[in-house]
């Protein structure tokens, strides 16, 4: 009789182990069945609530295709997604692309575009899914203060930094792009003039520099006519947010430059 006891102690046990396993199998499943509805219900929400600055008032749809005539801002190709930032209505927006000719524009060009919203990865744990404007094709349709500049003045504009060798060829090109879109668009009656001036070679001279908590690249602009050399401005480039800033000497203070 103790024996029969003990058997049929064993046999409960055992049940109710596979009962318990059974439980906690069928709740891990449960729990990626939800996780997985979850996961589908945020990326249909997401869906549902897709916006860009370049049509405000619009509801868009992922992968159809939309068209827009903009204006080239900058182009990077350095991070996990290269970017191509363009303005439209005083509204910048940064294009997710992998086109191969995407760096050719200058800044101000006018562009026919066209584009879609697509998945992005975002870099992190778990690379959290989202959505974003994707850069199908880009075509200049009007040449911008940068591309006229250019083809007016030919002579190449040098710079000057201690620490020249540790700026990518990429960033120097764009700094650069910075003081031509300057010269190209500034009120200036002294950089008027010597823009006329056949004679005139222009320089650069690059440092960084923090001024009221934020950090700056400086850009000493200077004019050599039969070398006589003046500086004509400086610049300020904010690191962080790339506005331009005339720098007012007399009063000690930024002037964003539009």
């Amino acid at each position: 009789m103790k024996q029969f006891y003990c058997l049929a102690l064993f046999v409960l046990l055992l049940s109710c182990k596979e009962n318990k396993e059974t439980t906690a199998e069928n709740l891990d499943k449960t729990v990626q069945k939800d996780s997985t509805n979850v996961k589908a219900a945020t990326n249909i929400a997401s869906n549902e609530n897709l916006v860009s600055d370049l049509r405000p008032d619009e509801k868009l749809k992922t992968l159809e295709i939309y068209a827009d005539q903009v204006e080239f801002v900058n182009f990077d190709g350095n991070g996990d997604y290269a970017l191509f930032t363009v303005q439209k209505n005083k509204k910048l927006v940064s294009f997710y692309t992998n086109l191969e000719d995407a760096g050719i524009f200058k800044r101000g060009d006018i562009l026919d575009v066209k584009w879609k919203m697509d998945t992005i990865y975002e870099a992190g744990e778990g690379e959290k899914q989202d959505f974003g404007e994707w850069l199908i094709t880009a075509k200049k349709v009007k040449d911008g203060p940068v591309s006229l500049f250019r083809k007016k003045y030919k002579n190449p504009i040098k710079y000057y930094s201690d620490k020249e060798n540790t700026y990518t060829a990429d960033f120097q090109d764009y700094l650069s792009t910075e003081v031509e879109y300057y010269l190209a668009n500034s009120k200036n009656e002294a950089v008027k003039a010597a823009i006329k001036n056949p004679e005139t070679n222009f320089t650069y001279a690059i440092e960084e520099k923090d001024k009221g908590g934020k950090s700056y690249f400086v850009l000493a602009i200077s004019t050599d006519v039969q070398h006589n050399s003046s500086i004509l401005e400086s610049l300020y480039l904010d690191n962080e947010t790339r506005n331009l800033y005339e720098y007012d000497l007399p009063n000690d203070k930024l002037i964003k430059f539009e």
